[in-house]
Order: C-alpha cells, then sequence, then structure tokens
C-alpha cells in the first residue's frame, strides 16, 4: 500500500515537472523568438512546437516510468525468485538515474537559454578537447569504435567557459559513439581557422537521414528511438555554443560512404 501510494505521488511529480517544463519551453521560446513579419502566423508555429515538445516530453517521462512500475511490482511479488528480484531492482536503478539525467539537462537547458551567467576565459581548446576524449575513452572502448585525434600545434587561445566547453565535446563524441556501430571511426580535429579555431568531429557511422537533420538540436528529438539517451544533447550542445559566439554546424550523408561531421568555430582571445 505504501508503495503504491509512493509510486503514485511519483506520478503526480513527473505530470508536474512535465507541465512545469514545458512552461519554461513555451516562455524562453517567446523570450528569445525573433520579431516576426506575421505574428498570428509565428504564434500559430510557436503553439505547434509546444505541443510537440510536450508529446515529446510525455513520451521521455512515460518510458522509464512504466518499466518502474512494471519492476517495483516484480521486486515485491511473493511470486518472484531472489534473481528477479535482484533484476528487477537493478532496472529500477537505471530508469531511475535516466529520469534523473533527463531533469538535470532539462533544467540545465533551461538555465542556458534563461542567460544565466556564462563567463568566458582565455583558454586552450587542445586541452580541453584531450579531457573530454579522455571522458569518453571507456565508451569507445566498450563500443569497440577507434577515436583518432588531430591536433594543430600552438593554436592561438580562445575565449571560453572551459567547463562547458568540455561538456561541448563530450556531448558531441558520446552521441556519435552511441550511434556508429564497428569498424566505424570518429576523428577529432582542432585547426587555425581565420576567426579563431576550428574544432570538428567526424565520424564513419550511418548518418543522419535528411529529414531528421534539421531537428536533431531540438529538444527531446530522437531520430532513432532504440538508441539511448534523453535526446538534449545536441540542444544543450548548440546553446553553449551560441553563448560562445560560435555555431553548430552539422553534415551527413547516409549513402557511401555514410557519416557524420560536426564542427564550430571558437573566436580568438
Amino acid at each position: 500500500m505504501m508503495l503504491d501510494l509512493q509510486l503514485a505521488l511519483f506520478g503526480v511529480m513527473l505530470a508536474l515537472l512535465g507541465a512545469g517544463a514545458a512552461g519554461w519551453w513555451l516562455r524562453s521560446r517567446l523570450a528569445v523568438a525573433p520579431p516576426a513579419p506575421s505574428p498570428d502566423a509565428a504564434l500559430r508555429q510557436l503553439v505547434r512546437q509546444h505541443h510537440t515538445f510536450v508529446g515529446q516530453l510525455s513520451h521521455a517521462l512515460r518510458t522509464p516510468l512504466t518499466a518502474l512500475l512494471a519492476h517495483a511490482a516484480l521486486a515485491r511479488s511473493p511470486a518472484s525468485s531472489a534473481a528477479i528480484r535482484e533484476a528487477s531492482l537493478l532496472t529500477l536503478e537505471h530508469e531511475a538515474g535516466r529520469m534523473a539525467r533527463l531533469v538535470r539537462d532539462l533544467l540545465e537547458l533551461h538555465r542556458l537559454e534563461m542567460g544565466d551567467d556564462l563567463p568566458l576565459i582565455p583558454t586552450n581548446a587542445v586541452i580541453i578537447a584531450e579531457e573530454a576524449l579522455a571522458s569518453v575513452l571507456g565508451l569507445a572502448d566498450e563500443r569497440a569504435i577507434e577515436l583518432v585525434f588531430e591536433a594543430a600545434s600552438a593554436l592561438p587561445r580562445v575565449l571560453a567557459h572551459p567547463d562547458r566547453l568540455k561538456q561541448v565535446w563530450i556531448n558531441v563524441l558520446a552521441n556519435a559513439l552511441r550511434y556508429c556501430e564497428p569498424p566505424a571511426s570518429i576523428t577529432i580535429h582542432l585547426s587555425a581557422d581565420t576567426a579563431g579555431v576550428l574544432c570538428r568531429v567526424a565520424d564513419t557511422g550511418p548518418g543522419i537521414t535528411a529529414a531528421d537533420l534539421p531537428h536533431v538540436t531540438e529538444p527531446l528529438y530522437r531520430g532513432r528511438s532504440m538508441v539511448e539517451g534523453s535526446g538534449l544533447g545536441l540542444a544543450l550542445v548548440s546553446q553553449i555554443l551560441c553563448r560562445h559566439a560560435a555555431t553548430l554546424h552539422i553534415e551527413s550523408r547516409t549513402d557511401p560512404p555514410t557519416g557524420t561531421t560536426v564542427w564550430w568555430v571558437l573566436p580568438y582571445v
């Protein structure tokens, strides 16, 4: 009985989270949307986007919640063996962690869109990229994906927030690693450009379809639902780079030779 009550309260909290997240999403879009020639058309478009976001958020929350409810029932059932209970508890932990990451990323995206202070300092972009690369080596080994690092020597420093810039690299690399299959490879490349340091991640994975490509930076958009993730990684990357006076660019091919290239340019100090 107590577990039923806790789960019911948990469901209510998720519903409130969904409503709240949808609310701040709408407010943030209203705050940053540029003036449109037709207010009515712009409002209709905003409402459509809002409905899409609510649907995607509901789906993102419903999937782990369904697993939580099912495995909670298995874990407490007298008919379940010790092995089944242990497996259910592991699943509960995994799904709860997935939901916690989703909430964390939503709040982080919200803070970025609302313009939280992001102080930029002179930064060595190569060191940040190397640190990010070290963070995903375990995932690369697990997925049997080759990582190649290329960096020009003596690159000038850039204006950046080191932690946020590292997050950009980690999100882009983790995204590529999740979608690539062996024997694919991922190349990280940094070089000097006229405006700043060119940062590029190119993989030989299956590529992104032309239909999905325009939407991959939208919050909660996921082109391949079977690949685990919150659907917020590239949305966060786009927002962080925007705060660095940089723009995220993505090109992809689904015809041989397949692959996706992501790049941005960080302005010099």
